[in-house]
């Protein structure tokens, strides 16, 4: 405790003067010449004074010292925490109270060692790392220090390392992150751009495309780790044609293109297949990057490729196309004053837009622009080349022209049925067409006929020869009795139809006069007169007679008599 001072004075009488508490002056504090000033504590006081002659003065004023109140500090917080291990965020907020006033506040170590601390507002110490440490005041000549403080933080810091995978095969995103992060506080999340208010508790992303990604990695007390990623892309497989490595292929079916390709970027060796993505692969030397095809048709094609790694391209090669002419030929034959000459036209692919690309030779003869040969002669082994601007050749199968020297004749003959006409054609083309009095019968040379007549048949050949004849036919109709007598005479004992040879097929019903049907026959067949084995009475009987022919389609119906 600081004790107070006071200042005791006098004036008058004779110096020097003598002090004490008490009138007797039994004590005698002190003397002085004009005034003195002494150290009390705290309390109420009074003096007398008494000079060199002995003179005692009034006692003088009374002076009350109250007692001085103790230094002491007051601490904001007794254990600050720092967040992230390693951080200089920790803070230690003092208030004095008591003692004289005007603080001055120093932060110490526990040894009494002053530590240089910022102290922007007095006794706010900040910027401070984990540790311990003593606030020392000072107020006047009053002093006095705090209990130790330690500031804590975790114990491991938030430490931070990552594997990249990179794409695999240009184009794909299949890059891969994987974080390592250990210390903080509590669950890490993790967060990646462009999504970086969205922490996933996953340390693993996948499905990444190339590029540049920030990541950030945080505890639950919000310490941070910001770095940077990238993603690269491995350099894309490239293919090349090697130059004047094409050569096309002439004709169709040849089969003797060929070109080479010269492939960069991706991983060596190099696996190739043509035109066949699942097919057999041919693999390329360790350092092999040019590769050739042979044996190959026009028109475009893909080639495969795949890497060491599996990364697979295509590309399209912009081939030839060949020149697809597959000729064959149409023969025509033509009839020219009932003769027969013949044409032959050479048919190519629909490929061939442009007539002028090509011309013919026929049998080895000089080449023509048209693609008709008239007359060709008669005979077996005839071929037509077919030649096109771009030097492609193809030949005709072998053709026949068949000889049909011999003019279309026409001869017509009656069958064993009347009705019948038999038309016999020979020469011309030998495939025949016919018509009987202008009735079209295709390639039919028979043909029955139901009237009596004259009949006309013109025969057409494949060329268009035509050759005409005539026949008389006269059809005999059927002769039906009007009465028979069944008496045994021998004389119209039965009655049927007669004149019937021409019409096997034929048939009759006999009804009595009530509609009751007596009797059915058959061609050749008579009735005797008789039903269930009675003969029947004198009377009209009905008859139906049916030819069931296609020689004269006709049924007879009417009455006979019957008599006895």
């Amino acid at each position: 405790m600081v004790d107070s001072t006071l200042t005791l004075s006098a004036i008058g009488g004779s110096g020097p003067y003598d002090y004490s508490t008490d009138s007797a002056f039994s004590t005698i504090l002190g003397s002085f010449a004009s005034s003195v000033t002494f150290s009390v504590s705290a309390g109420t006081y009074v003096y007398y004074v008494r000079d060199a002659n002995g003179c005692i003065a009034n006692v003088s004023n009374e002076i009350t010292i109250d007692p001085l109140p103790e230094l002491v500090i007051n601490l904001e917080s007794t254990n600050p925490t720092i967040n992230c291990n390693g951080d200089n965020t920790g803070t230690i907020v003092a208030t004095a109270e008591g003692g004289l006033g005007d603080y001055v506040y120093t932060l110490q170590d526990t040894l009494g060692n002053t530590i240089n601390a910022t102290q922007n507002t007095p006794g706010v110490f900040t910027e401070l790392v984990a540790g311990t440490y003593v606030v020392y005041v000072e107020s006047g000549d009053c002093d006095t220090a705090t209990a130790p403080i330690t500031i804590t933080e975790p114990s491991a810091p938030l430490t931070v390392d990552y594997n990249v995978t990179n794409v695999i095969c240009s184009g794909d995103n299949n890059g891969v992150l994987e974080i390592l992060a250990s210390g903080g506080t509590g669950i890490i999340k993790y967060a990646i751009s462009p999504q970086l208010d969205q922490f996933f508790e996953t340390n693993i992303f996948e499905n990444l495309a190339p590029g540049t990604y920030d990541v950030i990695v945080q505890d639950v007390l919000g310490c941070y780790e910001i770095f940077q990623i990238t993603v690269t892309d491995p350099p894309p497989v490239i293919l090349t044609i090697v130059a004047d490595s094409i050569l096309e292929e002439t004709c169709a079916g040849d089969g003797d293109g060929e070109f080479s390709i010269d492939i960069s970027g991706g991983s060596l060796p190099y696996s190739v297949s043509l035109d066949d993505y699942e097919g057999a692969y041919t693999t390329g030397g360790p350092t092999q990057t040019e590769f050739e095809f042979t044996g190959l048709n026009g028109g475009d094609h893909i080639v495969f490729v795949r890497d060491a790694l599996g990364c697979e391209s295509q590309w399209n090669i912009s081939f030839p196309e060949s020149v697809q002419i597959d000729p064959t030929v149409e023969i025509e034959y033509i009839c020219e004053n009932n003769s027969t000459g013949n044409t032959v036209t050479v048919i190519v692919d629909d490929s061939n837009s442009d007539p002028s690309d090509l011309d013919y030779s026929l049998d080895g003869g000089p080449y023509q622009a048209s693609n008709v040969f008239t007359d060709v002669a008669p005979g077996t082994d005839h071929y037509i080349d077919v030649r096109h601007t771009n030097g492609c050749i193809q030949t005709t199968e072998l053709f026949v022209i068949e000889d049909f020297s011999d003019p279309i004749s026409l001869v017509l003959n009656q069958g064993d049925d009347p009705s019948e006409i038999i038309a016999i054609a020979s020469g011309g083309t030998g495939v025949y067409y016919y018509t009987l009095n202008d009735e079209d019968y295709g390639e039919t040379n028979i043909f029955f006929v139901t009237e009596t007549g004259t009949y006309v048949v013109v025969v057409t050949d494949s060329s268009g020869c035509q050759a005409i004849a005539e026949i008389e036919v006269d059809i005999t109709d059927i002769c039906i009795p009007n009465f028979f007598t069944p008496n045994g005479d021998g004389i119209r004992d039965e009655w049927g139809p007669e004149c019937t040879e021409d019409f096997p097929d034929l048939t009759f019903d006999i009804f009595d006069r009530y509609g009751r049907k007596v009797a059915t026959y058959r061609e050749g067949e008579y009735w005797d007169g008789l039903y269930n084995g009675t003969e029947l009475p004198t009377g009209d009987y009905w008859y139906v007679v049916r030819l069931n022919s296609t020689l004269l389609d006709k049924d007879y119906v009417g009455h006979f008599t019957l008599y006895r």
